[in-house]
């Protein structure tokens, strides 16, 4: 028996891909089955719970989609839609400059206004 890796679905194989970035795989079948399942990956899980021995040849050698069915193609992208507006309120005239108070000179100034007062 050659190392060649096991040939899925395309979208079976999208979703095994994804499975692996989100857990850790297990060799225990019904535990990844389940994973598969929580998670949304429902052709991947009927892939596995059908394919058994598959699995676990594909767990050590790998996945790779197999070429009968056609990828993504440029049509399978949504047309990109007008941005949002967003509604923003104008707070012109609710701005007023800061009051020009002019400090007493600084942190000296205030000792010697201290000892001015007390002494």
């Amino acid at each position: 028996m050659s190392r060649e890796k096991i040939k899925v679905p395309g979208k079976v194989y999208e979703e095994l891909v994804a499975l692996q970035r989100e857990i850790h795989f297990t060799s225990d079948v019904t535990d990844t089955i389940k994973k598969a399942e929580d998670r949304g990956y429902m052709n991947a899980a009927t892939w596995i719970r059908q394919n058994e021995s598959a699995y676990k040849i594909g767990f050590s050698w790998g996945f790779e989609p197999d070429g009968s069915e056609p990828r993504g193609t440029l049509q399978d992208i949504p047309a990109r839609s007008e941005p949002v507006q967003r509604r923003t309120i104008r707070r012109d005239s609710t701005l007023q400059p800061k009051s020009s108070k002019k400090s007493s000179g600084g942190v000296f100034a205030g000792i010697r206004n201290w000892f001015g007062k007390y002494f």
